[in-house]
């Protein structure tokens, strides 16, 4: 926490002003932050605030879920976050809010995911929040981290999962090879090399596409979802797709735009095997 203060105060970090359609850039250029609250953010709060529960969110950005779990009274929540700058917003946030005033529930883990898991022991989280992240992981490295959450995951505990689907205005021009690949029965329809290559440029500004990482990608829909949480070894007990919480010409297709998902790990160990990507 005193790193990521100090961080914020010596490069005077402040929260970046919110786009128009409300969300917030990140400073990595894996997407952005989104203020309110979807219906898998609102159930992880709800079953995270029940009881003394140890949590985690992984990349956290700005805090905007981390701060509004916190208010409900979750006593252990590690944050984290692979940019730095992310954990200094969260900890000027958490440690300028008169509510938080000696208040010692957060903790800020700076680190790369999934290589970082290693840090944490196993059956010691209740439950995990992967808010539009997952959808960053190559095949290779989504069978990793969900290999790692089954790991430090208790027996009973939850994972709560957010990812893109193909169904968005930005990146619409996908949408056809993605339907081919479907019904060609690939194993991972949504993968792409660079994400920058399927832009639709109607709705992305030469600024935007600057902003935009080329890196690999993964478009999720609820039965990939279902079926990668299940070879992981989890108990899938909702995978759906849902629209945005907010309008945006940007993002706003069909109400089909994100996926969600909660599973929980079995009570007693099973017998399964990981797919590599």
């Amino acid at each position: 926490m005193e790193a990521a203060l100090a961080l914020a105060k010596k490069d005077k970090l402040e929260l970046p002003q919110p786009q128009k359609d409300g969300s917030y850039q990140s400073f990595n250029k894996r997407g952005s932050a989104i203020a309110k609250l979807n219906i898998i953010t609102k159930e992880f709060i709800e079953y995270a605030s029940a009881g003394e529960k140890r949590v985690l969110q992984l990349d956290a950005t700005f805090g905007h879920i981390t701060l509004k779990a916190l208010k409900r009274g979750i006593r252990d929540f590690v944050a984290t976050d692979t940019d730095m700058r992310h954990l200094a917003i969260i900890a000027k946030r958490f440690n300028e809010n008169p509510r938080f005033k000696g208040n010692k529930s957060l903790k800020l883990f700076h680190g790369p995911f999934p290589e970082s898991f290693k840090d944490f022991e196993d059956n010691s989280f209740d439950a995990v929040l992967l808010n539009r992240v997952i959808h960053f992981f190559t095949p290779t490295e989504t069978t990793h981290t969900l290999k790692e959450v089954f790991r430090i995951l208790k027996p009973g505990g939850r994972v709560f999962i957010i990812a893109v689907t193909p169904y968005v205005k930005r990146f619409e021009t996908f949408i056809p090879l993605y339907k081919q690949r479907l019904l060609l029965n690939r194993r991972y329809p949504g993968y792409v090399k660079n994400l920058k290559y399927f832009a639709n440029p109607e709705v992305t500004t030469p600024k935007q596409m600057a902003q935009m990482h080329d890196k690999p990608f993964m478009f999720f829909d609820a039965q990939l979802m279902h079926r990668v949480l299940s070879e992981s070894g989890l108990i899938v007990e909702k995978a759906v797709e849902f629209p945005l919480t907010f309008k945006s010409s940007i993002w706003s297709l069909d109400g089909r735009e994100l996926v969600g998902a909660i599973a929980k790990k079995p009570l007693q160990r099973t017998s399964f095997s990981f797919h590599q990507g």
